[in-house]
């Protein structure tokens, strides 16, 4: 067989020869605009992979509890021990730790409330206190402002009390003191109603933030008028009396913070019942701030309690909101 060579047709004469004709510098264009579009593909791949991590808040089971709450983290530690007491009434709660749209809005909240010792029901109205008060302030859209939120919730809790004394043909015999703090960015919030405390730790430095609502109050006044002496003052039976406290129809004493409180990384906020701080020295509670880790500092603190031996130790409850 004979093999015939066919002349293919001249390459300015085909489509394909074209291509080649196109200059030097438009094949600089067209690689330039396509790297343009891998980079923005890329660019788009990444965005998505972003978002998708970003919805995940990463909290398992076996990790420690972290709430963000830009620009620091909010930690929270708790611990309690009955006493001597027959029954534990102090009550605390934290808001929701995973929910962070609430908290970036309205904050990191912590309530610590004390039923009244000496009363019927003083562990019932703790604990409706504070369930009270947490689920009004998560719930309620009345106000933004988070002192205005506060005084809300309170009222609420009060008026549950008031009617579960009612209800219990114990009015007048049931009470509880109620604190609460709000943590919001670098700012914090609180509030007081009776004689459980909410100091403020920056650094070595202790800060009692609340003013105990008691009888003592007016006992010294009285003696600072030469009304009585001061003798009379500190030995009277009833000096430790609460004067304000939920379960009162018309709760004429409150503490809330005119402004709120600059917070800064290191600081930490405690609420504590009178069977904490009445058994420990301030530097006591200082020195139990021996580890990083919030939790360990409220075991610590309370461990300490127990280790006094006091004949007759109250309930003591310690919630904390350590600053990173």
């Amino acid at each position: 067989m004979q093999l015939r060579f066919i002349a293919s047709p001249s390459l300015q004469d085909s489509n394909f020869g074209m291509a080649f004709l196109i200059p030097w510098w438009g094949y600089l264009i067209i690689a330039f605009l396509l790297f343009i579009f891998v980079y923005l593909l890329r660019k788009n791949i990444n965005n998505k992979k972003g978002k998708l991590r970003s919805s995940n808040n990463g909290n398992h089971p076996q990790d420690p509890i972290t709430i963000q709450n830009p620009p620091f983290n909010v930690i929270p530690g708790n611990a309690q021990a009955i006493g001597k007491r027959a029954e534990q009434q102090d009550s605390f709660a934290f808001s929701d730790l995973n929910d962070e749209s609430f908290t970036s809005e309205y904050g990191v909240l912590a309530i610590l409330a004390d039923g009244m010792g000496g009363m019927l029901g003083g562990k019932e109205a703790s604990q409706l206190a504070v369930q009270t008060f947490l689920h009004h302030y998560l719930s309620s859209s009345e106000t933004h402002h988070i002192s205005d939120k506060l005084l809300s919730a309170l009222k609420e809790a009060n008026d549950s009390v008031v009617q579960f004394a009612r209800q219990n043909g114990m009015m007048g015999n049931v009470g509880t003191t109620l604190i609460a703090t709000v943590v919001l960015k670098d700012q914090l919030y609180w509030l007081s109603v009776g004689d459980s405390r909410i100091y403020l730790k920056q650094g070595e430095k202790l800060t009692q933030l609340t003013s105990d609502h008691i009888y003592a109050k007016e006992l010294d006044e009285k003696a600072a008028n030469q009304e009585i002496t001061f003798e009379e003052a500190a030995n009277d039976p009833q000096r430790a009396s609460l004067t304000s406290f939920l379960g009162l129809e018309r709760l004429e004493q409150i503490d809330i913070a005119k402004e709120s409180v600059p917070l800064g990384k290191g600081d930490a906020i405690i609420l504590c019942s009178d069977g904490l701080y009445g058994s420990l020295t301030q530097m006591e509670m200082i020195e139990g701030f021996c580890t990083n880790s919030p939790q360990d500092i409220a075991e610590n603190l309370i461990n300490l309690v127990i280790s006094k031996e006091i004949s007759n130790q109250d309930n003591a409850t310690i919630a904390l909101l350590s600053i990173k």
